[in-house]
This record gives structure tokens, sequence and C-alpha cells, in this order.
């Protein structure tokens, strides 16, 4: 239940919200961790909590609901690094590490990696909507 409380704090959504889909205790390289799933307003969460400290191991974000089906790009890529940024406090264009604009499914997406303060984020940015349709944080030794 503290390992819940964790996930879902640091999520910023409340539990009442939340239809959790796994919540079990398991073993990453050699400790035990409180793997933990849910979904919440249209995306998929996944965390990893330490049994032992209750620290966040890795997150993991994914939205659900499809953006604009649209090959505009309507997003410039500041705007979308710009968002990407503003998620990890303190990071700065030189934590950017990968950048490509793709395209899935004809809806164009910017896809990226910031490594700051220990941590490598992954993500995807809708680049006709700017939403931030995945997102995974891991530590990194």
């Amino acid at each position: 239940a503290a390992a819940q409380k964790i996930a879902l704090e640091h999520a910023g959504v409340k539990a009442a919200d939340a239809t959790i889909t796994k919540s079990k205790l398991d073993y990453e390289d050699g400790r035990q961790v409180y793997d933990i799933e849910w979904y919440a307003g249209g995306a998929k969460y996944d965390y990893e909590i330490a049994a032992d400290t209750g620290e966040i191991i890795s997150s993991a974000y994914e939205e659900k609901t499809m953006g604009a089906d649209s090959k505009n790009v309507t997003v410039s890529e500041a705007d979308a690094k710009k968002t990407a940024l503003d998620r990890v406090s303190g990071a700065t264009d030189k934590d950017l590490y990968e950048w490509k604009l793709d395209y899935d499914d004809g809806r164009p997406e910017y896809e990226g990696k910031i490594i700051y303060g220990g941590t490598e984020y992954e993500f995807t940015i809708d680049a006709s909507t700017g939403s931030v349709m995945e997102w995974d944080a891991e530590k990194v030794r």
C-alpha cells in the first residue's frame, strides 16, 4: 500500500482515479521491488519501487488515447524539446542525447532521450498536439 501511494503521488494521480492492474513484490537486480501498474485518464503507468527504501527505481507513462491523426507537424521542434526539458527540473539542451522526428501509423511524433541527475528519460511527444504520449524514467548506474 505504501509503494502504491508513493507511485500515485509521484505521477500526480489520485487513488480514486486509478485502476490498479498489477501490484506485486518482485526481484530486480538482486533487490526486492514493488512492480505497480495502473490506468488513469486514458494513460497506462508502470512503476518499480524499492521495497527497502521506497525509492522510485523506474517509472513509465504511456498515453493510450491517440492524438491527432495528421501528417501535419504543427508543434515546432523547439517547443517539443521545451516540453520534454520542462518535465526534468534542471535539465538543459546539453542533456538531450537523442532526438528525431518519426511517424507512427501516419502520426508525426518526436522521440528523444534526456540523461540528467542519474536518471535516463525516454519520451515520445505528439508533433501535432504537443502532448506527451510516452514517458519512461529509469535510474542509471
